[in-house]
Parts: structure tokens; sequence; C-alpha cells
């Protein structure tokens, strides 16, 4: 029997698809950072799943980063979706949208952006490219005059379409015109001195991966599987790879590792069985043993099994995808998605038309209740701080009696 002393059991980033470029821009991040997501549906869809947040969060856990989600189904640069709705079917003037926009950005300050776009914009195809880049260099323009003093911003390309065959449309001509645009706003990053994160090739096409499962439900909206991958693709893009193993084990020396963050996400219950099971390998580093004599050993947390496997699966590496470190991690995650459900009723309250735009004279009056989702914000994130700090846990690593 061997005793454990574990910091964290933590699983590593996504591995990088591909050789990496020799010298790959990291995007920075500091203490105190008021970090936003802005964008069309691809963050929208994150804030109820919390998966990209959270790997950050956890990544940088010494360092107090705030998040806001400002992602908007059907948005483009030129934050046309934003606009509130003036009448039956009639929205407000070209630039209501972007007007709220830029008074969330001056609202927040932000020190650090994110900003996905180019989706929606791809569907015109290369007659509307020449309008996309200049809608996004005046958004660009404005969040950089509105946001925080050197406020950093990282542009993230479209994800590919995927081709999940009839009676879907086939994605290859789409895919060349999202080709277009993702170069397009690289070169705009590269003019401006702002990180780019290529996701068309850096998540790829999940009906070619190792498990041939779609990251989309339609082509282009991530599954929530998707988004547990996306998470991993973009820290590791964001920050490189190599998160390590979170865990300090007595023994021989050689067996300390000394970096202290909580682990990945254990995989959603749309995942494939194998990932949620562990028997295929999993996209994260695992927890070896070495030198344990010929056997069959359970890893413990009290009376919960965490792992098991043989001496000879045990050298190899074993994925850990229960006990106390990875129960707080989910945990962070569901307090996450309650933290951005308060925001967006903040920012984006439903019936914003009667509360704000034409029919205020109605419903106007409880304008006065949306700052005060501020303040749950806020209590929230008192108790991010706490949980994303990890624990100290003691396991045993037992081998099992012969019969």
């Amino acid at each position: 029997m061997k005793r454990l002393t574990c910091v964290a059991l933590l699983a590593a980033a996504l591995l990088a698809r591909g050789a990496a470029p020799a010298e790959k821009p990291k995007v920075e991040f500091k203490d105190g950072d008021r970090i936003v997501f802005l964008g069309n549906e691809f963050f929208e869809r994150e804030a109820d799943r919390g998966y990209i947040e959270t790997a950050l969060t956890t990544r940088f856990a010494d360092k107090n980063l705030t998040f806001r989600n400002l992602g908007y189904s059907g948005d483009t640069v030129r934050a046309d979706a934003r606009n509130l709705c003036s009448g039956w079917a009639v929205f407000g003037p070209a630039d209501q949208g972007f007007d709220r926009l830029k008074n969330l950005i001056e609202h927040i300050k932000p020190t650090l952006i994110f900003v996905a776009y180019g989706m929606n914009e791809s569907f015109d195809g290369p007659k509307g490219l020449e309008p996309f880049v200049q809608g996004l260099n005046h958004m660009l323009d404005m969040l950089a005059s509105n946001s925080a003093p050197g406020v950093r911003i990282v542009l993230i390309s479209p994800i590919r379409h995927e081709n999940l065959g009839r009676p879907l449309p086939d994605p290859t001509e789409h895919n060349k015109s999202i080709v277009l645009y993702t170069d397009a706003m690289e070169k705009v990053a590269q003019q401006r001195g702002y990180a780019f994160i290529n996701l068309f090739e850096a998540l790829g096409d999940g009906t070619k991966d190792a498990f041939h499962t779609p990251y989309t439900f339609d082509g282009i909206h991530l599954t929530t599987y998707a988004y547990w991958r996306t998470a991993m693709v973009l820290e590791s893009e964001c920050c490189g790879p190599g998160r390590g193993l979170a865990m300090h084990i007595g023994g021989p020396p050689g067996l300390t590792w000394e970096e202290k963050m909580l682990p990945i996400a254990p995989p959603p219950e749309d995942a494939p069985k194998a990932l949620r099971d562990g028997i295929a390998s999993l996209p994260v580093e695992t927890v070896p043993f070495l030198g344990l004599r010929t056997g069959t050993y359970v890893l413990k947390n009290g009376d919960q099994d965490v792992a098991s496997g043989t001496a000879e699966q045990w050298a190899k590496g074993i994925p850990v995808l229960r006990g106390p470190a990875i129960s707080q991690e989910e945990q962070l995650r569901k307090l996450i998605v309650a933290k951005n459900f308060d925001f967006f009723n903040f920012w984006r309250p439903d019936n914003d038309t009667y509360i704000f735009g034409y029919r205020k004279h109605e419903q106007g009056r409880n304008a006065v209740e949306i700052p005060r989702f501020e303040s749950l914000v806020a209590a929230k994130e008192a108790e991010i701080a706490k949980l994303r700090v990890p624990q100290p846990h003691d396991y045993m690593l037992s081998r099992e009696a012969t019969k």
C-alpha cells in the first residue's frame, strides 16, 4: 500500500494538432485582468457551458481574473444583432447596436478582449470580405478607445464548417470563404500587433478525429462536447500546452510535481463514451506510477474509488476522471455558468424592448432592477475566487488482494 498526499489531480491541456510554429504568440494574462468574450453565437453558447472560462480560470488560479461574456447570436462586426426592436419586425437604426456595445465596453473597461467574428459574414463570400475587414477595424478602433488603457486584444477565427452529409449542404465552398476571412483576420491582427488564434486549423473537424464525433450539430454550431475540446485548444493556443500534474507524491525522489491547478473538466455527457469511461486515449495527461509489483491497484480518496488498473496500466498512466479535485472543478464550472446568467440579465435582460425600448412606457419602471444584477455577479465572483484554488487531498494506492 502506498499513501499519497495530493494537492490536486490535474489533467494536461489538449495536445496541439500538427506541428506547432517555431514562434507561437502567447496571450498575456495579468493579475486583476477584466476579460471580455465578444462575438457571435460562438461565445454566447459558451456562457451556458463555461468550459473556456473555467479552463482559463483554473490555469491562472493565482491571478484574480474576471470575465464578462458579451456573445450575441447572429452578431457581426457591425454589432447589428444588438439593435433594439422598434416595432413589429422592425429594429432600431444601424448604429444603435454598435452604440449599445460601446456603452458596455466603457462600463466594463476590459483589459483583455477575445474577439470572435467572421462566421456570419463568411456567408457573403469573397464580395463581403472588404466590408468585413472595414467593419472589423472599425470595431477594434472602438474597443481600443473605450477599454482600459493598454487593452490587449486577441482575434479568434471562425471554426471549420463540418460536412455532416445530407440533408445539410456540402460545406466545401463555404470553407473556402471561411479561409479567406480567417486569413484576413490574421492579417489585421499582425498589422495591429494583436494575438491571433486560428480555430479553423487548431480545432479541426470532429468527424475526422480519433473518435469521429462531430463537433457541431448543424455544421457550424458547436456541441457541448466540442466546447470542452475547444476550451483545451484555446488554452493551449493562448498559453502553450502542459498544465502538468498538480500532484505531490510521498515516495522516492523524482515523484513530485509542483504545479497547483485544478483539473480540466471531465468530458460532458455528449462526449464519446470511450472518453467518458476513460477507455480510449484522452486528450489529457494521465497519472502514472512506475515500479509497482504485478497485480491490480486501486487509487482511492477515502471510500471513493478514483481509478484502478494493473501495474502495467499504471506504468503507462491512467486517466483520473473522478475524485474531489474533479468534483471541485465541476462545481466551479457550474458556478461560472450561474454567474454568466446573472451578468446576462444585467446587460441583456428579457423583454429589453419593454424596459429600454419603444415600449418602455409599459415596463420601464423595472429598469431600476437591472443594475442590481451586478451585485449578484460580484457575490458569485467572490465564491469563484475561493473555489478556483486547489485543496489538498489524501489518496491511497492499494494493491488488491489476489483471489
